[in-house]
């Protein structure tokens, strides 16, 4: 027991020498400064090196092609990815950690974050929706951060024993957003993962799973001596699984509800288990979502938010939760002016203590758009609109803009059946852009279309 318990200790020793010999920072050779929505390709290198990008507060950089940043460090905003992928690594003979300084990243769709330097994260939240990844090659390191993995999304973090997940001050990485269908995994293949003071891994429930072979380090602060470690075993858990329960005992798996701090117990940290998030597009036009809870713990409110292009939400709502519930709670709200075309709808589920996750997305896709079409998609140097169906003759305004909001280019047509208006787009940069359509009553149908200079 005692030849153990020594190499425990020496096993904690090396891992602490490493930490802070990967830490060393290593200055940027170049800034960039992001003061309004911007495309990653309109202001930054597909292959960015010895970069810091500060982006000011409220502003959001959309990676809108695949893009690799070496011996980085991001400053403020957000970073939005949806299918696309964005390669961070490290240039030169010794590994460079990249650095997110009080940026937040939303990542959807097919998106995906390939680590290949150490990452460190301060007062940054990365939310993962859809079936977005992370892989992580390198050390780890959370301050004050979270990272949620929503929907059936996922993080790996490979490395040997040497290699080091650490969650400091309060940070958490949560496994699922509460929802019954998300089957979000976190994935420990090799790392030692290291979790100080309040720091948890949460698993939402059972359907999420935290995979790790290995065993896990708690410390109850950052400064505590080695010899207040303690060593902890995940993988012959039989947590929530087995007899009774939806899946076999499988090692190295962790089923939720599951919290892995200073030990491992049966409850999780969500406040909310979130059931059957659904739209339904009424005939007088308004868009009615229906969602309920199966468990609510010290939740507040559920904030309604709207996207015309599934990056860019704004909020159209609260609704009020109960709070504190064991049982199946039902919740509506109505969009009395959805956007004519293609709507994106997610809840951001906010606690007590302001804390918030996000549901999944629900798209809802009105029959008017289909009058209005335009092709190609991707576009290149062309993007052609057609104004076919409705009532011959009635004028409309077509408008092309930025995911911002900026008017590029205008014109002015009647509807017909074999109308088609062409914008030249020859000069415009690669990215997500809006077509709208707007009618003489003022109703309007807009749609995204891509932009693509590859």
């Amino acid at each position: 027991m005692k030849h153990i318990y020594v190499s425990c200790i020496n096993r904690v020793l090396i891992i602490f020498t490493l930490i802070q010999i990967l830490s060393n920072p290593v200055k940027a050779q170049t800034s960039y400064s992001i003061n309004s929505d911007k495309s990653w390709s309109a202001v930054l290198p597909a292959s960015c090196n010895s970069c810091t990008i500060n982006i000011a507060s409220g502003i959001t950089l959309t990676v809108n092609e695949t893009a690799t940043c070496q011996n980085c460090t991001f400053v403020g905003g957000t970073v939005s990815i949806a299918s696309k992928t964005l390669n961070l690594q490290y240039s030169g003979g010794s590994p460079v950690t990249t650095n997110f300084n009080g940026t937040d990243l939303a990542a959807s769709g097919t998106a995906s974050i390939v680590v290949n330097a150490p990452i460190s994260l301060s007062n940054s939240t990365f939310t993962f929706s859809n079936t977005s990844s992370m892989t992580t090659s390198y050390n780890v390191s959370l301050t004050s951060s979270t990272i949620y993995l929503n929907d059936n999304s996922s993080m790996t973090s490979n490395g040997d024993a040497l290699t080091t997940v650490s969650l400091i001050s309060d940070s958490r990485i949560v496994i699922g957003n509460g929802s019954l269908t998300s089957a979000a995994i976190y994935t420990v293949s090799g790392p030692t993962m290291i979790v100080y003071d309040n720091s948890t891994v949460a698993v939402a429930n059972q359907n999420n799973v935290f995979y790790n072979w290995g065993a896990y380090l708690y410390l109850p602060t950052t400064t505590s001596s080695i010899f207040a470690a303690k060593l902890y075993n995940t993988s012959t858990q039989n947590m929530n699984c087995g007899s009774g329960y939806s899946h076999s005992c499988s090692s190295p798996s962790l089923y939720g509800p599951a919290t892995v701090a200073n030990g491992v117990t049966s409850v999780v940290t969500l406040p909310i288990t979130l059931d059957g998030f659904t739209g339904i597009l009424n005939s007088d036009h308004t868009v009615t979502l229906d969602w309920n809870t199966q468990m609510e713990s010290n939740f507040s409110h559920f904030a309604i938010e709207r996207s015309a292009d599934g990056a860019s939400w704004e909020e159209i709502g609260t609704v009020e939760a109960k709070g504190n519930s064991a049982v199946q709670t039902d919740y509506s709200f109505t969009d009395e002016q959805p956007l004519a075309g293609t709507d994106y709808y997610r809840l951001t589920l906010v606690n007590d203590d302001n804390s918030y996750t996000y549901s999944n997305v629900v798209v809802m896709q009105s029959a008017a758009i289909a009058r209005i079409s335009f092709f190609p998609n991707p576009a290149h140097d062309y993007v052609n609109v057609s104004l076919g169906g409705g009532t011959a003759g009635n004028q409309v305004t077509i408008l092309l803009s930025s995911i911002s909001g900026r008017l590029m280019q205008e014109k002015t047509a009647a509807t017909g059946t074999g109308v088609v208006v062409t914008f030249p787009i020859q000069n415009i940069a690669a990215g997500m852009y809006i077509l709208t359509v707007v009618n003489a009553d003022g109703t309007r149908e807009s749609s995204p279309v891509l932009i693509s200079r590859s």
